[in-house]
């Protein structure tokens, strides 16, 4: 009699489990088991086929990213329309086009849990000519070394082997709006270092003007057709204004060093005023003289009223301004004193 009453208990406490086993698997997440890892990006993409690019978080892009190629220039339209870091633009499209990962999900119940719901997720679309998609992906929360992606329009989330956040800057568990100024191509002055001849500086009122006095190496007795190495030319640097003296060689490049590779911080708005800027006829000024003849001003205006570490910055006939750092300004403008050896 014992034995039939556990029999029932057994039964009952089985029926149990088989109903909890039902009710909760309604809530599991689906998990694709057939393993292997999926492409997200059919085809091949490349600089010429891609003329949009999009990040924005959530479906809101007023605070948005967005890049525009026009030929071969790309700008970023979302930033005064300032010129794009090309090579950034593509790196970012190779990674897109080698990304593949591993489903995890196809429930549209968990999408939030992975940062891949529309509000939560960062968005990166690409667009062709005709201005549609050719591309959309969202990018969810990071894994490892990837982060969780999803194509628009699908409830799959996949972990990807790659992090395309990290493109975006995006490094932490939160997923920002992304950052227009990180897209910038922020080379506001470039020029060839061996090609600068002379240099004037106009600050305050006065001048300080630099040479270079190059010195041929001696004759060589090699045969013409040598393999031999060639010595190269040397040089010093001459102040011929304020007055005449041979200047501290490495005081000189310090100056020209900075002035050949000017590397902006930003670009400034450009409905912003010349009395702002201070890039004016009183401007301090930087004039390079190249081998060629041709003459480069450098124009150092005024620190932004904002942050007193940076300046306002342009090149003498180019209409954009730039923001720069300060001590590039103070590498450049020296007392004559400063130039005279120990």
């Amino acid at each position: 009699m014992g034995s039939k009453r556990n029999l029932i208990v057994m039964g009952i406490l089985l029926v149990g489990l088989v109903a909890l086993y039902l009710l909760t698997s309604r809530h599991r997440t689906n998990i694709d088991t057939s393993g292997g890892f999926v492409d997200l990006v059919p085809g091949k993409l490349s600089t010429d086929e891609v003329f949009g690019i999009e990040a924005y978080r959530g479906r809101t892009r007023d605070k948005g990213l967005t890049l525009a190629r026009q030929g071969d220039a790309w700008t970023v339209t979302s930033r005064f329309g300032a010129p794009a870091n090309v090579n950034k633009i593509r790196s970012l499209l190779g990674n897109l086009e080698s990304l593949e990962g591993e489903v995890r999900s196809d429930s549209p119940t968990v999408l939030a849990d992975y940062g891949l719901s529309d509000s939560l997720a960062l968005h990166v679309v690409l667009k062709k000519e005709s201005g549609e998609a050719r591309l959309h992906l969202l990018l969810g929360k990071r894994s490892g070394n990837g982060s969780f992606v999803r194509q628009d329009g699908s409830d799959k989330a996949i972990m990807a082997s790659t992090n395309i956040l990290g493109d975006f800057g995006i490094w932490g568990d939160e997923t920002p709006d992304p950052d227009p100024k990180l897209w910038l191509d922020l080379d506001a002055y470039k020029v060839d270092r061996e090609q600068v001849s002379q240099l004037a500086l106009l600050s305050g009122g006065k001048s300080l003007e630099l040479k270079k006095e190059v010195s041929q190496p001696p004759p060589t007795t090699a045969p013409a057709d040598s393999n031999a190495p060639k010595t190269p030319p040397t040089y010093e640097w001459r102040v011929t204004k304020p007055t005449s003296f041979l200047a501290l060689k490495t005081r000189g490049d310090g100056i020209l060093g900075s002035l050949v590779a000017v590397r902006a911080r930003d670009m400034a708005d450009p409905n912003v005023t010349a009395e702002q800027t201070g890039l004016g006829a009183k401007a301090d000024r930087a004039v390079l003289t190249l081998s060629t003849g041709v003459t480069d001003t450098l124009l150092f205006g005024a620190d932004l009223p904002s942050d007193t570490t940076q300046l306002y910055f342009r090149v003498a006939g180019k209409d954009r301004v730039w923001v720069v750092p300060n001590y590039i300004k103070q590498n450049v403008f020296k007392k004559p004193e400063d130039l005279k050896p120990q």
